[in-house]
């Protein structure tokens, strides 16, 4: 392992630099944290084993022997970096590489690298590290050390290298609980990536000081939560944020979910059934090309759009999924027949959402995107309980919802299979199944097409009919564009033709 090990810590970008710059300002540096943990062979062979596809930024931590604020200034003029003093008081400062694929929206290209420079605390790096979050992640080693021609030497006062071999999540003391509420969190987050298990003692820990949560910044719940739900198996972590009770800090609503009856149309109460849509949103994301045997690509390519925050879009459809019916506590009415009803329940599950966003700090991006997934969930159901689905049906339910509307044909398969409790390829769904096909093939194949390159303009159309500016233009273009979806009119002349029968009336 030293060898290899050696040899990959060598390899990491910029690392040669940082000792160089050690060198010459005089300070023992040390590569620390995550970096170690994710070399060491036993963690790379799991490494993104639970992991969605897709990338996020390399992140290289080091901890100085002196100011880490003058080191990281002088390595970001080496690097050709962004510096940032993150913390004048302690001693931070960050530097940001971007590479230059990183304006793809691509996220396998979306990369950029990330040192970060703090002072060591205490009276040496055995001290610092005794204070750092988890036992994996107080790891260190001196560059000098790296660099020189003996063994590497790694330093590891709490017994983390043990506890990698052992899958262990571990504090080294308790009280770093207490010093940063959001490691909590950062546990469950580690736990979904490595696969590994929270300690007993740590589990006991989280649940008794889980309301502390809400002393964190809600950007740094977020960039956890969505890390957390970028695992392909999220849904389990999801319950166990729940068991550790950190889930109804981050979410209350939540706890309101919790034994309610859904009548007889559904197998499971609600909080189940939220939680089983997620995990049906999973499976289907991972057999897209046996559902969509012809579309599978370009919709993989739409659920890896990036929205905002590192945050993909397949991560807010979880989280869609996840709240979708969160509303169903105040919509709940039993009928004089003893139904139970929950009508109007999308409406307060936005509302909801809505509060949500707020609090974990999200952009319009994805808030729009969560409010129109969880808004219009129903319509695809509803859809398809009518006798005949025309293309205009279909149209109008993409006009008002864009290309939210394929998350949203995606939920409401793992929703109809939650609702039964099937699985995905079960044939006890293939109604709205088959419509969704249909309407995908639709979005991709012509809905795109007739809204980026409408027959005619609002401009020709008040030339042609003599007309000015006003809402009549608006419905001449709709009936135009909703006839081009029946497939009534294809092209210009027939439009041209339908405005001059409609000027004649």
């Amino acid at each position: 392992m030293n060898n290899s090990l050696k040899n990959s810590l060598t390899s990491l970008p910029f690392i040669k630099t940082i000792q160089d710059i050690s060198l010459d300002l005089r300070m023992k540096v040390y590569l620390v944290g995550g970096i170690i943990r994710d070399s060491i062979p036993l963690i790379e062979s799991i490494r993104g084993r639970g992991r969605e596809s897709g990338a996020g930024s390399l992140d290289l931590d080091f901890a100085v022997d002196g100011d880490a604020l003058l080191f990281g200034k002088k390595a970001g003029d080496a690097v050709k970096g962004s510096y940032f003093p993150l913390d004048k008081e302690r001693s931070v400062s960050r530097v940001v590489v971007k590479k230059p694929e990183a304006r793809s929206r691509k996220p396998e290209v979306n990369k950029e690298i990330i040192l970060d420079f703090s002072r060591i605390r205490g009276e040496g790096i055995e001290d610092d590290l005794k204070l750092r979050d988890f036992t994996i992640n107080s790891i260190a080693v001196s560059l000098s050390n790296l660099f020189g021609g003996g063994n590497l030497i790694l330093i590891d006062p709490t017994g983390g290298i043990k506890d990698i071999e052992k899958g262990v999540i571990r504090v080294y003391d308790k009280k770093a609980l207490y010093d940063d509420p959001l490691r909590m969190l950062r546990a469950v987050r580690f736990e979904s990536q490595l696969c590994f298990t929270i300690a007993g003692d740590l589990g006991h820990a989280i649940r008794e000081n889980s309301p502390t949560i809400k002393h964190s910044a809600g950007e740094r719940v977020r960039d956890e939560l969505f890390k957390i739900l970028s695992c392909k198996e999220s849904h389990k972590y999801i319950q166990k944020l729940k068991e550790l009770r950190l889930l109804k800090e981050i979410i209350p609503e939540i706890e309101a979910m919790e034994n309610i009856d859904q009548g007889r149309h559904h197998k499971y109460p609600l909080w189940d059934h939220s939680l089983n849509t997620i995990k049906t949103i999973e499976m289907l994301m991972e057999n897209l090309s046996r559902v969509f045997p012809e579309k599978y690509l370009q919709i993989e390519d739409m659920l890896s759009d990036m929205l905002e925050h590192g945050i993909q879009c397949r991560e807010i459809l979880k989280l869609s999924a996840l709240i979708h019916d969160i509303g169903k506590p105040t919509a709940k009415r039993v009928d004089e027949y003893g139904e139970v009803r929950f009508i109007n329940h999308e409406k307060f599950s936005v509302e909801i959402g809505g509060r949500l966003g707020e609090r974990l700090k999200l952009g319009n991006n994805a808030c729009n995107a969560m409010s129109s997934i969880v808004r219009n969930h129903m319509r695809p159901l509803l859809l398809s309980k009518e006798n005949k689905v025309t293309n205009r049906a279909i149209f109008r339910f993409f006009k008002d919802t864009r290309r939210a509307g394929v998350f949203v044909c995606l939920l409401s398969i793992a929703d109809i299979h939650a609702t039964r409790g099937s699985g995905i390829f079960d044939d006890t769904a293939a109604d709205i199944e088959g419509l969704v096909r249909r309407m995908i093939d639709f979005y991709l194949d012509d809905f795109v097409k007739q809204v980026d390159s409408p027959l005619l303009s609002g401009d020709e159309v008040m030339e042609r009919l003599g007309l000015k500016s006003g809402p009549d233009i608006g419905e001449i273009l709709k009936e135009i564009e909703d006839r081009r979806a029946e497939g009534i009119i294809s092209n210009k002349e027939e439009a041209i033709n339908f405005i001059t029968r409609f000027r004649r009336k």
